[in-house]
């Protein structure tokens, strides 16, 4: 009975009730408080889109998973205290010093910058989209799960006014 009251949860979590409206998070006003704490710690500029359009409505909780001189990560999920999982995951924005695309470029951001993108992928559990950019010596790396169609072409465009935005 536990377990399904558990899979009950998860499930409700990972999914959006037909015909809710599409909601849309403020990303840079989601992680303010994770955002004055990184810029003591990461010399990696924080490039954030303004906001994340996704298909249902959702309480967001942000975290910040880790900040050093080289690298920052930053997760929204739908239930406190989510660590990363599955039912619960709606994103992440990481930033690293060096790096290199997971793949060959199979996208471009408007600047020239080259991008990767990995639609969802499933098997034993389902891995969101995943998206990858270089920009001036740095690799960010951003998955989201439950994005407005076609999703490359919204996280190429949200990759485009994370850059037009500037470091947060």
């Amino acid at each position: 009975m536990k377990l399904l009251a558990a899979m009950a949860l998860a499930l409700a979590l990972c999914t959006t009730a037909l015909g809710s409206a599409a909601g849309s998070i403020d990303v840079p006003r989601t992680f303010a408080a994770q955002l004055a704490k990184m810029k003591r710690t990461t010399r990696v500029p924080v490039l954030l889109p303004p906001s994340l359009p996704l298909l249902g409505n959702y309480k967001v909780y942000p975290s910040l998973y880790g900040a050093s001189r080289n690298a920052f990560q930053l997760e929204l999920s739908g239930a406190p205290n989510c660590l990363g999982a599955n039912a619960c995951f709606i994103a992440m924005f990481r930033g690293e010093r060096g790096g290199k695309l997971p793949g060959r470029p199979n996208a471009r951001l408007a600047n020239g910058d080259p991008a990767f993108f990995h639609p969802v992928s499933c098997g034993g559990s389902c891995a969101p989209n995943s998206f990858w950019f270089t920009h001036k010596g740095y690799l960010y790396s951003w998955q989201a799960k439950d994005l407005r169609a076609p999703e490359k072409a919204v996280l190429t465009r949200m990759a485009n006014q994370a850059i037009a935005a500037g470091p947060r």
